[in-house]
């Protein structure tokens, strides 16, 4: 079956969304996170190859890293959307492949996107990806996530802003983005989405398994008997809310074993 085309938009303003293949995370420390938005920057004032002129491919409005996905709010400029994400996704799945000893697809091969036509969506979308972070219970309040460009940007926490915010504030004034920023959106608001209301960590799901079964290492908990390692993946499941592929991902079993512990 052919893919559906792209819904363009008629300001050049997308949200987009890339995720981890398999839902796998793609920050594993804080380093992981400094270098994407080190990425980010560069990828918008892009040095041509003469080293002499530069190409603003485009222009970031709001961006959030969340430990298996990304979201993000930009308009096109000398770019198309499509050639923005894969340089994107390509530089950085470089630097985390080589780093961590590993090969392959880092993010899953077709990324999400939506079009942005109008001042009001514009601001949906603004407050939906900064309150990610406190919908998924990873934070109390939008501020204190400290990978998402509203309080490294807008608050003015970072040495080194990313985001064209300038536009954006003199569109709708900072008091009135913090004051929605804030304030919850309803449940009813329908944004590009992937269920985001619960997510575990990976190193999150690892820990938990290791201490209620006494092991140094995943290697370790895979020596133990299947029994027993059905009780412990059946007690983790229950306990973080984590799902069957997720934990097979994690552990090294077999997603038919993690199955049949479910039942």
């Amino acid at each position: 079956m052919p893919r559906i085309g792209r819904v363009q938009s008629g300001t050049g303003i997308y949200h987009v969304m890339l995720r981890g293949i398999n839902r796998q995370d793609i920050f594993e420390e804080p380093d992981d996170y400094w270098t994407f938005t080190n990425i980010l920057s560069a990828l918008q004032n892009r040095l041509n190859d003469d080293l002499v002129t530069r190409t603003i491919t485009c222009h970031i409005y709001a961006y959030c890293l969340m430990p298996n996905h990304v979201h993000l709010l930009l308009c096109e400029k000398n770019w198309h959307l499509g050639e923005v994400v894969k340089s994107l996704a390509a530089s950085y799945a470089l630097y985390f492949n080589k780093k961590y000893g590993r090969i392959g697809h880092l993010f899953q091969d077709r990324y999400k996107s939506e079009p942005c036509n109008d001042s009001e969506y514009f601001l949906t979308l603004f407050r939906y990806i900064h309150q990610n972070p406190v919908k998924a219970r990873l934070v109390s309040l939008a501020e204190e996530y400290e990978y998402s460009s509203w309080p490294n940007d807008y608050l003015g926490k970072a040495s080194l802003p990313i985001c064209y915010i300038q536009s954006v504030i003199n569109r709708y004034g900072i008091d009135e983005l913090t004051e929605w920023v804030n304030m919850p959106l309803a449940n009813n608001v329908s944004c590009l989405d992937i269920n985001e209301h619960r997510i575990i960590a990976d190193e999150t799901i690892r820990q938990l398994i290791l201490k209620k079964c006494g092991a140094e290492s995943i290697t370790s908990f895979q020596l133990f008997s299947k029994e027993r390692q059905k009780d412990i993946v059946r007690d983790v499941m229950m306990e973080l809310g984590a799902g069957p592929r997720q934990m097979s991902r994690v552990t090294g079993l077999s997603y038919t074993l993690i199955y049949k512990a479910c039942k």
